[in-house]
């Protein structure tokens, strides 16, 4: 079985992110914070992945679902959000003397 190595041009073209992106997920990943694959190569040196352990990362990525993900809102709790908003900024408006146009009260 043979090692594919990937270089960051071919990583950006298999991963469709941004350079610094890139850096700062490697950079977290070997601070411990992040689960990108981190080069076999040294801090400084030109960054060579494997290219197995790299398509891994992407089925697991793409498999597992966000824990950042709110519940989704019903539109009648988003038109209530929407309505104490839209009261909270009258007040606010109403409290420094400006009415909704930009003039003064």
């Amino acid at each position: 079985m043979t090692q594919r190595i990937l270089r960051i041009e071919e990583l950006l073209a298999l991963i469709p992110v941004s350079r610094p992106t890139i850096d700062r997920w490697t950079r977290e990943a070997r601070e411990g914070r992040g689960d990108f694959p981190i080069p076999f190569s040294a801090p400084g040196r030109r960054m060579l992945w494997d290219a197995h352990v790299v398509e891994r990362w992407l089925e697991n990525r793409n498999n597992a679902t966000s824990p950042h993900a709110p519940p989704a809102k019903s539109a009648k709790q988003q038109a209530r959000e929407f309505a104490a908003r839209q009261e909270a900024a009258r007040q606010t408006l109403a409290r420094h003397g400006i009415n909704r146009k930009g003039g003064e009260l």
